[in-house]
């Protein structure tokens, strides 16, 4: 028996929400550069630095997407390898954690 998750990816991950995040505070910076009348060739400094942190931050909200997706299809084609990996690195890393105390 199988079972699928239609959202097994949430809509409020934690990285997403920062990319968004982010956008927002370059967005706020662009808007405040214009009001502050910064000089013209500060100005474009800040603004080719805005629109480089943009291009990363959509760029990092698609790696992001992809690798989640990429995880998604591999978690469905091996099901029980997954869980069987989990499992192995959760007895190593509770054998870790009992050696320290």
């Amino acid at each position: 028996m199988e079972l699928y998750y239609k959202d097994l990816i949430s809509e409020e991950a934690s990285l997403e929400k920062l990319v968004d995040d982010l956008l927002l505070v370059v967005q706020g910076v662009e808007e405040f550069a214009q009001t502050a009348g910064v000089e013209v060739g500060q100005r474009a400094e800040i603004t080719g630095r805005l629109a480089h942190l943009k291009d990363r931050c959509r760029r990092l909200k698609q790696q992001a997407a992809d690798t989640a997706r990429a995880t998604d299809k591999v978690l469905r084609k091996y099901p029980y390898s997954a869980v069987g990996f989990a499992f192995a690195i959760g007895i190593v890393a509770g054998a870790f954690m009992g050696r320290r105390k």
